[in-house]
């Protein structure tokens, strides 16, 4: 019997790389730690596993930290918003708190399920849903990630020209191909004088194996409808 979705799960850590080492797509890999985690314990759990999905920039709060769990010390809180699709169709979109080590290991992560009849809701938004599958017949192995990103080519807040990231979300798919996914941006976006560009990857153990080889350009009319992309191997010559 699958585990009640609300239900805190304690998560042991194992070895993996620093936060740094990681091939991006993502403005934070901490976003990606609270994923595989969570991600792993369901597949695990939940014969009906379907689609994890975390939304990372503007949703996501990461803080520094010096508390703990039990003997272990947490270096870092991340808190946000996401969703859990199941294979019958149904969604359940959720609160989460993630705590991780020094070194970058989930130790917990805490999903709630928003309580709707008490007017319990996500903030208003504008919502980008797309799918996302790869060229080639080979099956994905286990432990995969789409990260997608919204971005804004035409600014750089940090002034060495990378583009400013307006929504962005990690989705773990347990059966699913194309996998789903939905940038939510906040109602009151403006797009005036913007320019909108969709970036994604496929990526395992901080490694791409299929990418968009190109960002692709968004305009306001795609908005209406499902976009559509198509992976291709992460390092294969351009055609």
């Amino acid at each position: 019997m699958p585990r009640p979705f609300s239900l805190m799960l304690l998560l042991a850590a194992v070895a993996a790389p620093a936060f740094g080492q990681d091939v991006g797509g993502l403005s934070s890999t901490a976003l990606s730690r609270c994923a595989g985690r969570v991600g792993l314990d369901m597949r695990q759990s939940d014969a009906a596993f379907g689609v994890i999905a975390l939304d990372g920039m503007p949703w996501v709060t990461i803080e520094r930290t010096e508390e703990s769990v039990g003997t272990q010390p947490i270096s870092t809180t991340v808190t946000g918003t996401g969703e859990y699709r199941r294979r019958n169709g149904t969604s359940v979109p959720f609160r989460f708190t993630c705590v991780l080590d020094a070194e970058g290991q989930a130790l917990m992560f805490h999903p709630t399920a928003l309580m709707r009849r008490l007017g319990d809701v996500l903030p208003p938004s504008i919502v980008v849903n797309g799918m996302a599958t790869y060229a080639g017949k080979t099956a994905l192995p286990h432990g995969v990630e789409l990260r997608v990103q919204l971005l804004d080519v035409a600014r750089s807040p940090t002034g060495d020209g990378t583009p400013e990231v307006l929504a962005e979300q990690v989705v773990r798919s347990g059966w699913q191909v194309p996998i789903p996914f939905a940038l939510r941006l906040p109602k009151e976006t403006s797009f005036e004088g913007r320019r909108l560009a969709i970036t994604a990857r496929l990526v395992l153990a901080h490694q791409a194996l299929f990418e968009l080889r190109e960002p692709l350009p968004v305009v306001g009319t795609d908005f209406l409808k499902p976009i559509e992309l198509v992976l291709e191997r992460a390092g294969a010559p351009k055609q």
